[in-house]
């Protein structure tokens, strides 16, 4: 338990109110007067006046400052008071006459009132103040500690003042004081190491040292002195004594001397960045008077040595700042370089630890909580993060006693009797802490410090003993500096910083994947109303060409199929281009397996831009279903030759290709120019600014393409994803296999199942069930009444792979349907099985299901029954 703790049986606020300012009296050995400053009269008065100034109170009240003091006085004190500065501690000297004893004098300004302290001179007088201070500060100067240097402190003051006793009195955050240095002079109680409670030095007081550097009692045993009048003319209150040197002293603190037994006493402040840091006090067995002069030396001393402790203190701070700076900035480059915060804290070199010293420390991340060194448990650290949540202020919370205020913290004192915590979040409760356990010590106070105060009747009265008295303090840890404390809102804002900067890569992240989707969303909407327009266009076109609705429809579909093989292979080469090998085997494969020497193609490894590809495919389309119909390829032997190349004609480079048709039918010049034709030829103008020229010799068509190079997407061979083995190798339907065989459709789009539908059977197949749901697949696929699948690999978002792995366990053939590139979306248990992209060409999608049915023939036979057929 520590003092602050102790049960007190006195209400001890009392000494906190006392108004020690304005006592209305003054200690004896010296005479106040108290002038008002518009005429300079004595409005109030104090002390042995008849002694001092030859005079009663009665005869001075009134009286006007020059005619009592002189003309030389009163010029002085007229100046001090137009510079109004607060106090002179020395303002001026009289000598003895008429009856007037000689005097020093301190002047300072108070509450409508010019205060004068009148004292007499003494024989003893210190002529050099200033070479005195000099003296002390050079005496106490090499001391690198701030132990030595408050030793040095004791030792030069009891040498300067002749007291018998000083000490160095230091604040602790608790309130209560320690003596941490001393010199005593024989049979003197040592109080060194001793503690003091708080209630020892009032908060009123502890203000007015920080405002007057210097409080002397030059004998303790005076009877006080009182002001006449009580009340002040000028303001109808008491006189304000706060920086009077004079001031009599409160009864209750002139006990407390009396029973330390001491006679006469001096405390000196340490002021330390505008706060009270700690007291030189000192001690006297016998009434001690000191000279202005002296006691000036003493109050510059002071005030040296405020400033040298608050420069010895910010040096130390300012190395541990720097040590910790390093330690942060490592340890913010470690949270930068990784995602993980508690790894970057606690797993390295340097970590938490090296930051602030403590016996552990864990990072609490939504809910997941990792420690170093000595900690509680998970669970407990979990319970003891909520109550810290409730109680901490602007994110931190520091204590030294947890569980004096957090009673479950009692059962692990032993590791967490103090925790420094730092929110680095709000929403979740993620928290950094350190803690510290129990440090259990003995405290040797001066004296019980559940007794400092006692009632007597209605009176304070300081305790009687200052005996060492021991304590064992229990439940606490060594306390958190300021400095580890703002080192841990530096920490703070540091990891939050870091998250800001994760939170605002992020967000750029998104905003760049959003601006990236929307211009893919934006392309793709382009290329698909592009596709459209083309479609549209081609309908109408091939309309007006066909004589007949069988002859648009034959037309129309192989002009969609090649735009579809066009836009399958450029997807595989993610649109960067498509050579134009792979253009022209891909349309001339069917004639190239049915005659080995019917087609011949040769040239340079060139790859064209998306639309140079497509139009070309369509040019040699075109080209193709001419020579099909009436040219070449419509007869055996018939020949057609393709070749390109870079060609350098009048300064320009562009691409030139060639076809030419031979040993095929006479050829007759068209009547008109159809469709084809125009295709052929504006196309290539409209779209990539080239040329096209078609010429009728009756060996044979040619075609001669010109192509710009800016058309060039790259040259070199054909990418991997453009070798494709021929279409229709090994994929011949066989009529008869499929004739009354009956079909599973799972597709979810209505127009392309009504497709589907007349298409097989036109081949004599029979829909058996049309799904266009997973669940529906499913259904229908425990049901043993058809032969073959065919199913769409997404169906409205939904993969159809639960309905295929049924099949596959019933050993029941099926075909995929896709949009997408197969072996991009198709998973690996499912490889080998045979996949047809969309639009169909219905002998591609009867081929896959003749060659799905005979690989699968033998096991579907021999693991389920067949279907009845009507």
């Amino acid at each position: 338990m520590t003092p602050g703790d102790a049960p007190q049986s006195v209400d001890l606020s009392i000494c906190d109110r006392e108004p020690i300012h304005t006592p209305g009296a003054i200690q004896p050995h010296g005479v106040l007067l108290a002038l008002d400053p518009d005429d300079m009269r004595i409005d109030q008065i104090a002390g042995d006046t008849q002694a001092l100034l030859g005079a009663s109170h009665s005869a001075l009240l009134g009286q006007n400052l020059e005619a009592r003091l002189g003309a030389v006085a009163a010029t002085r004190l007229t100046r001090l008071v137009a510079d109004e500065g607060p106090r002179s501690c020395l303002a001026f000297e009289t000598e003895a006459s008429g009856g007037a004893a000689a005097l020093e004098g301190v002047v300072h300004i108070g509450d409508r009132a010019i205060l004068i302290e009148l004292e007499p001179r003494r024989d003893d007088v210190e002529r050099d103040p200033l070479g005195l201070v000099q003296k002390m500060l050079a005496a106490s100067a090499p001391a690198e500690t701030i132990e030595a240097y408050a030793e040095a402190i004791t030792r030069e003051t009891a040498k300067a003042t002749g007291f018998d006793h000083v000490m160095v009195y230091r604040f602790l955050p608790d309130g209560s004081g320690s003596v941490i240095a001393e010199t005593a002079a024989e049979g003197c109680d040592s109080y060194l190491g001793l503690r003091f409670p708080a209630s020892d030095i009032p908060q009123q007081a502890r203000k007015l040292y920080v405002t007057n550097w210097l409080r002397v009692i030059p004998d303790a045993r005076y009877t006080p002195a009182p002001i006449e009048p009580a009340l002040s003319p000028s303001t109808g209150r008491p006189l304000d004594l706060s920086c009077s040197i004079l001031r009599s002293v409160s009864p209750v603190h002139l006990r407390y001397l009396a029973n330390m037994g001491v006679r006469a006493s001096m405390s000196l402040s340490i002021v330390v960045g505008g706060e009270l840091f700690g007291l030189v006090a000192c001690h006297h067995r016998t009434p001690h008077f000191l000279d202005l002069r002296r006691r000036a030396a003493c109050e510059l001393f002071a005030q040296m040595i405020s400033l040298e402790f608050q420069s010895r203190l910010e040096g130390e701070t300012a190395k541990r700042r720097m040590r910790a700076g390093e330690v942060q900035s490592r340890l913010v480059g470690a949270m930068s370089g990784r995602g993980d915060l508690a790894g970057a804290l606690l797993g390295g070199q340097p970590n938490l630890l090296d930051l602030i010293e403590a016996d552990g420390c864990a990072v609490c991340i939504e809910g997941e909580c990792v420690t170093l060194g000595r900690t509680p448990s998970a669970a407990q650290i979990g319970a003891l993060v909520g109550w810290i949540h409730e109680h901490a202020q602007q994110g931190v919370l520091a204590t030294d006693r947890l569980p004096l205020s957090y009673a479950p913290a009692e059962a692990y004192c032993d590791v967490a009797s103090g925790v420094l915590a730092i929110a680095v979040s709000r929403a979740p409760k993620d928290y950094v802490l350190f803690f510290r356990g129990e440090l259990r010590q003995v405290v040797r106070w001066a004296g019980n410090p559940a007794k400092a105060v006692e009632a007597d009747g209605e009176t304070l009265t300081p305790r009687a003993s200052f005996e060492a008295w021991e304590e064992t303090v229990r439940l606490q840890s060594r306390a958190w500096s300021d400095t580890e404390i703002e080192i841990a809102r530096s920490l703070r804002s540091s990891i939050l910083e870091v998250f800001v900067h994760a939170l605002d890569l992020a967000l750029r992240e998104r905003q760049t994947a959003q601006a990236r989707q929307d211009f893919l969303m934006a392309e793709l909407e382009h290329r698909v109303k592009n596709t459209l327009s083309v479609i549209q266009s081609l309908v109408r076109f091939t309309a007006r060409s066909s004589a007949s609705l069988e002859e648009f429809n034959a037309t129309l579909q192989s002009r969609l199929l090649t735009m579809a093989r066009v836009q399958n292979l450029l997807t595989q080469s993610r649109w960067e281009g498509l050579s134009i090998r792979a253009i022209v085997e891909d349309e001339l494969a069917p004639f190239r397996q049915g005659e080995a020497n019917a087609c011949h193609i040769s040239g340079e490894p060139i790859a064209l831009k998306p639309k140079a590809a497509l139009a070309v495919s369509m040019a040699i389309h075109e080209l193709a279903t001419n020579a099909a119909k009436y040219g070449a390829l419509s007869a055996p032997g018939g020949v057609v030759r393709v070749d390109w190349r870079r060609r350098r004609e009048k300064g320009e480079e562009r691409i030139e290709l060639s076809w030419k048709e031979s040993k095929g039918p006479k050829v007759v010049p068209p009547e008109r120019s159809g469709f084809g034709r125009m295709l052929i030829e504006r196309t290539l103008a409209i779209d990539l600014g080239g040329a096209a020229e078609l010429s009728f010799a009756a060996s044979g068509v040619e075609c001669r393409l010109r192509i710009p190079v800016s058309q060039i997407a790259f040259a070199k061979g054909p990418r991997e994803s453009e070798k494709r083995p021929p279409r229709g190798d090994g994929d011949e339907p066989t009529p008869r296999a499929l004739s009354h065989r009956r079909v599973l459709l799972v597709e979810d789009a209505a127009l392309v199942a009504l497709s589907v539908r007349e298409l097989l059977e036109e081949w004599g197949m029979e829909i058996a069930h049309s799904c266009a749901t997973v669940w529906d697949g499913l259904r229908a696929a425990l049901r043993p009444d058809f032969d073959v699948a065919l199913l769409d690999i997404d169906l409205d978002g939904e993969p159809v792979w639960p309905v295929a792995d049924a099949l596959a366990q019933a050993h029941v053939p099926f075909v995929f349907t896709t949009g997408f590139e197969s072996r991009i979306v198709t998973p690996a248990r499912f490889a080998g099985r045979p996949v047809v992209t969309k639009p169909y060409a219905s002998e591609e999608l009867v081929g896959a299901l003749s060659r799905a049915m005979s690989q699968d023939a033998s096991t579907s036979a021999a693991s389920r029954p067949r279907a009845s057929r009507a």
